[in-house]
């Protein structure tokens, strides 16, 4: 709530607390409320023990909590599965301020929590391994999740991928009942196509495996 809204004397403020669920504390201003938050921070803050802000110490304590909350946020969203910076930065935004995210995004970088060259190759070693993607398809997922080309190509290049072995594994297992006909055969390549693989590779692979 932006405090030109809120009623005040001269830009001083009244600062009120209201325990909330579980640990937290919901934060009023003259009266209004404008954030929660945990009460051990609130607690080990010095506006804690403030009756009274200025209106520059107001935003500045605004801005603390919005910058914890954010990196809180995106501890959580690690917890349940790994994300790329510009990934996360983008989901942050979404919620906070731009340099909430990013301040967020850098404290998890300098920590080791958000690495994009590691989570490169983990991301394109489960898209190799697990859906059998080819070096494109999984180079296109990697910058679509937002890493960069460089760290894109080296995770690549790392899985050592053989298209041509992978098309011909894929048409012994996956794809064993699917060239029955011209039809069948038809979707079957272009089901290769779409994940990352040459058309020249997938033309000869079919050839050798009907032959």
């Amino acid at each position: 709530m932006p405090l030109t809204t809120m009623n005040n004397a001269d830009g001083v403020f009244k600062i009120e607390t209201k325990p909330g669920k579980s640990d937290k504390i919901h934060i009023f201003a003259n009266g209004e409320y404008v954030s929660t938050v945990d009460a051990a921070y609130w607690y080990s803050s010095a506006a804690s023990r403030c009756d009274i802000l200025g209106e520059d110490e107001l935003y500045a304590l605004l801005s603390e909590i919005e910058k914890r909350r954010a990196y809180n946020k995106a501890l959580r969203l690690l917890s349940v599965r790994d994300h790329g910076k510009k990934e996360l930065f983008d989901k942050l935004r979404m919620l906070f301020s731009e340099e909430a995210a990013e301040e967020a995004v850098e404290r998890l970088v300098e920590s080791g929590y958000l690495d994009d060259e590691a989570y490169a190759k983990r991301l394109s070693d489960e898209l190799f391994c697990r859906k059998k993607y080819g070096s494109a398809r999984i180079m296109r997922e990697l910058i679509l999740k937002g890493i960069s080309r460089e760290d894109a190509v080296n995770a690549v290049e790392g899985l050592d991928i053989d298209d041509y072995k992978c098309i011909i594994e894929l048409l012994y297992t996956k794809f064993s009942g699917s060239l029955s006909d011209e039809k069948d055969a038809r979707r079957t390549f272009n089901s290769l196509l779409r994940m990352g693989y040459g058309a020249s590779d997938i033309k000869k692979a079919m050839r050798e495996f009907l032959q």
